[in-house]
């Protein structure tokens, strides 16, 4: 079955494979996170080990990760503790997530789906849509647009970072091959880094978890500020992010069995060892009339992707 990320919303059940989650659940829960920093950019967040008290699900017999990725990390307005857990939900269905607590304010910050593909077996992909959620009574459409709004700008500065995200705002962080026990594509400390970092800026966006990060401008939903703007909204949007397709995409099995193809950037040739992230790149851009199949297919680090930006590159 192959998975169209432009739909893509539900979890997906991981059927008979407990025992691969419980294997990747070991091996993040033994990864420690470097020097307890979170990395945005060129800033650096230092934090420490541990939370205050338990947080949401922390220390339950069913959280695979033990508690053991509990972390306090300082801010101008206090400090923000946040709790990595994985865990099968009463749907029967695992997902990992991130928990905070900032100003006497708890609450989720971000979820990802533990996603399986019948055609890749042995393989759990980690793909997200970015979304936010908040509602205004009386004005469902400005604050639809407001929502909008927030998921594009928030999605354009994850693929600044580097991220892998398409255009539809669907978040690829990664592919757990389970036959090797390895992340295709990053590092599970990278992974763990990664997750925390989105976790807290999401929370900064989402402006409700009881913190704001003094590096960015408040994206806090104001009542006054609708009161005045007309619920047409969607006018103030560019034209190329109204127009935005996921035309696009390429498949959750395709990503795999091109990541397991090439291995490491075919231009530089690094690997996540070498400390960076691998992304799925059209050889020849789609823009171009490249097509989306594993011929046109190949395996760059962030930097070379974007280094490469819309232009062909050498087959290899």
């Amino acid at each position: 079955m192959t998975i169209d990320l432009s739909v893509f919303e539900a979890d997906i059940i991981i059927d008979n494979e407990t025992s691969d989650v419980l294997k990747l659940a070991n091996q993040l829960k033994h990864t420690e996170l470097s020097s307890c920093q979170i990395r945005i950019g060129s800033f650096f967040l230092q934090g420490k080990k541990g939370i205050s008290k338990p947080l949401q699900y922390s220390h339950e017999d069913f959280q695979l990760l033990d508690g053991y990725h509990n972390y306090t990390f300082p801010i101008q307005e206090g400090e923000v503790e946040l709790s990595l857990q994985l865990y099968e939900n009463k749907n029967h269905h695992y997902r990992i997530n991130c928990f905070s607590r900032c100003n006497d304010v708890s609450g989720q910050l971000f979820s990802m789906n533990l996603t399986t593909e019948k055609d890749t077996k042995g393989s759990i992909f980690f793909v997200q849509k970015i979304k936010f959620s908040e509602r205004l009574e009386g004005h469902s459409e400005a604050t639809k647009a407001f929502r909008r709004m927030k998921q594009q700008v928030f999605s354009g500065m994850l693929h600044k970072l580097g991220f892998d995200i398409t255009e539809t705002n669907d978040l690829f962080l990664g592919v757990y091959d389970t036959k090797t026990g390895t992340f295709l594509n990053t590092t599970p400390e990278k992974f763990i880094s990664d997750f925390l970092m989105i976790s807290l800026l999401k929370g900064h966006f989402m402006g409700n978890k009881g913190y704001q990060l003094e590096i960015l401008p408040s994206y806090t939903l104001d009542p006054h500020w609708l009161l005045t703007t007309s619920d047409s909204l969607e006018d103030i949007f560019p034209e190329k992010i109204k127009n935005r397709k996921g035309n696009r995409t390429i498949p959750l099995s395709l990503r795999f069995k091109v990541l397991e193809r090439d291995r490491c950037c075919k231009l530089c040739g690094r690997t996540p060892k070498d400390g960076v992230k691998l992304h799925v790149d059209h050889i020849t851009p789609y823009s171009m009339g490249g097509a989306t199949i594993l011929e046109n297919l190949q395996v760059l680090c962030g930097e070379c992707n974007i280094g490469k930006s819309n232009k062909s590159s050498q087959k290899y």
